[in-house]
């Protein structure tokens, strides 16, 4: 085969240069045209492993799966997703993320080594934290949240370069005092990993607590942006759907700070991803399977249930790869469950606003025997408390960064959700249309059965009241996660060929736009108006 030359002084075949020839003097000249391209979407993919055409030594094709649009879902997500996560990672006030302050004691001691919280002896003074296991941590670590607490109550902006300059000046001092991290044992430590490793230097080296939490949140986002952009990358379908949910800015927010929910949401996106690939017949190799599946079981419960899909659509099938993929799944299932029953004990103490100043005496065993004599009741309390508190987990999504609302009217929260549900009913129409019948009866009864699961664990760990009053007041960030599956199986289908009119340049427009006004209007109120109300 003849090979082009600048000076035609190359005429080996096959693509070889002559030796003593620089490389970029001879170019083997491939015909085109030959790798064919079948169905939207596909692209042809040369390989290394030749094949013969008449004749002729050819590179090998292959189709791949791509996104047929000037701009993919994955490229969006960095391009959003990064510069707003280092905004606020930077800029939002210290541990006011959720219960970012709990969490970032539980990072820090991982950080020194203890992969679960250690346990010391109590030096408090009588009465506090007196009879529960206690963890003991540099005695600047807590104080320095207090700083940041007296600058607000004193009428300051949550974040100032004042406040921020007293806690670089406050450094480890060789004072430890002992704290109460039960709380974060409902998580393994596989969701703190990426902080603490982030943090090991800060802690190592005695840095002030602030330098800690920030190497912590850029190691956290870092962890969050990674594992959503495989997600995406690696979908066979709803690929723009998994990039809108990644950029919610309450998941932002949550990748952002120092939380466990960041690396659980992640692990959600890989098993939604997984599960379209296996829907399509695409090809799920066992190194990424296996490490989805092994993540998604020790995260933050109970998501991990969502692994339920892997091996109902897999045994479905009946194909061989099927099957094989709803083994790992129903084994990482009830790994998941094992998990979670041994995290699971009596002096569980959650970390809530109803349980501030010992208000609440939290009895799991009670709590639970009251759930399971009155399950219709509970059942129709989720229903009612869902559509009743929506509005309130609406503007959770979108307006709430922590302790923090923005000054964003309530209204434009609405606003900003209908904007991304109309762009990904546009963008994924054509999976839509093929998403029907079973697989969406899956998605929808996994969802709806998800909430309630929520439910009752915030009746059982979060309150000791008989009644179901208090059981949504962390659901805003709870049924978070679970948006993807309630936009695939829940959005209304009659919708999506009458939005073929919208084009799609405005609709990629509208997955970018939605988390910057969201993460643009709080950052005016962290650093110009101010907040008047922590919640």
């Amino acid at each position: 085969m003849p090979i082009r030359a600048r000076a035609g002084r190359c005429r080996r075949r096959c693509g070889r240069r002559p030796r003593g020839a620089r490389s970029s003097r001879c170019r083997p000249r491939w015909p085109r045209g030959r790798c064919r391209i079948r169905g939207r979407g596909r692209r042809a993919v040369r390989t290394r492993r030749g094949t013969v055409v008449g004749g002729t030594a050819l590179p090998g094709c292959r189709e791949a799966p791509r996104y047929a649009g000037p701009v993919s879902p994955q490229r969006l997500l960095l391009a959003v997703g990064v510069p707003l996560g280092l905004l606020i990672v930077l800029f939002t006030p210290a541990w006011t993320g959720w219960d970012e302050h709990t969490h970032f004691l539980r990072g820090t001691d991982m950080a020194d080594g203890s992969l679960f919280p250690s346990r010391g002896e109590l030096q408090d003074p009588p009465g506090e934290h007196g009879g529960v296991p206690s963890t003991p941590v540099a005695a600047t670590y807590v104080e320095d949240g207090g700083i940041v607490i007296a600058n607000w109550l004193g009428g300051n902006a949550p974040w100032t370069a004042s406040s921020t300059g007293d806690l670089l000046a406050s450094r480890p001092d060789g004072r430890t005092v002992n704290v109460d991290l039960r709380a974060t044992e409902a998580a393994p430590p596989t969701a703190y990993l990426p902080a603490a490793v982030g943090m090991v230097v800060p802690v190592q080296m005695e840095a002030p607590a602030v330098v800690a939490m920030w190497a912590g949140r850029l190691a956290n986002l870092a962890a969050y942006l990674a594992l959503a952009w495989l997600a995406v990358r690696s979908a066979a379908a709803f690929r723009w759907t998994l990039a809108a949910g990644a950029l919610l800015p309450m998941h932002t927010a949550l990748g952002g700070t120092i939380s466990p929910d960041a690396v659980t949401f992640g692990a959600l996106l890989l098993v939604l991803a997984v599960w379209s690939r296996l829907r399509a017949g695409v090809e799920i190799p066992l190194r990424m399977l296996l490490p989805v599946c092994l993540l998604s079981a020790l995260a933050k419960p109970p998501y991990f249930l969502v692994l339920a899909l892997l091996p109902a659509t897999g045994f479905r099938l009946g194909t061989t790869s099927g099957r094989l993929v709803g083994r790992i799944g129903l084994g990482a299932l009830g790994l998941g469950l094992l998990v979670t029953l041994l995290n699971s004990s009596t002096d569980y103490q959650a970390v809530s606003s109803t349980m501030i100043d010992d208000r609440l005496h939290l009895d799991t065993a009670l709590q639970r025997e009251r759930l399971l004599g009155d399950l219709p009741g509970f059942l129709w309390a989720t229903v009612e408390t869902w559509f009743t508190e929506l509005d309130d987990y609406v503007q959770g999504w979108f307006r709430t960064f922590g302790f923090f609302p923005s000054d964003l009217p309530g209204i434009l929260a609405w606003v900003l959700l209908a904007g991304l549900l109309v762009a990904v009913l546009r963008l994924d129409a054509p999976d839509l249309r093929g998403l029907a019948g079973v697989d969406r009866w899956l998605l929808g009864l996994g969802a709806a059965g998800l909430v309630v699961v929520l439910y009752a664990s915030s009746f059982v760990y979060f309150t000791d009241h008989a009644t179901y009053d208090t059981i949504g007041l962390q659901m805003a960030r709870y049924s978070a996660p679970l948006l993807p599956l309630m936009a695939l199986s829940w959005s209304p289908r009659w919708a999506v060929p009458r939005l073929e009119a919208l084009p799609t340049r405005v609709a990629r427009v509208l997955v970018g736009a939605v988390p910057a006004v969201a993460v643009g209007a709080v950052l005016v109120t962290w650093l110009w108006t101010g907040t008047s109300d922590r919640f």
